[in-house]
């Protein structure tokens, strides 16, 4: 039985970076975030509309600093 060694003078390099989103798909996200900030804008805008008892009533939470309650969000 015979056995081998390779001796590489050259360090081998650091692994690949993560591959990069396609155009298409970061246009995707860019156009699902822009419509995201508008949905808000339109619920900013009609927030007034609706009694304060009864957003506490329905449950409704969200804020514009913390958007998280939206059923939109992701």
């Amino acid at each position: 039985m015979t056995t081998a060694t390779l001796r590489i003078s050259t360090p081998i390099p650091a692994t690949r970076k993560a591959p990069r989103k396609s155009l298409l798909a970061r246009m995707y996200d860019a156009f699902i975030e822009a419509r995201m900030r508008a949905a808000l804008r339109e619920i900013a805008m009609r927030r007034h509309l609706v009694p304060e008892d009864v957003l506490k009533k329905a449950g409704y939470t969200a804020t514009a600093s913390n958007d998280s309650a939206y059923p939109f969000t992701r």
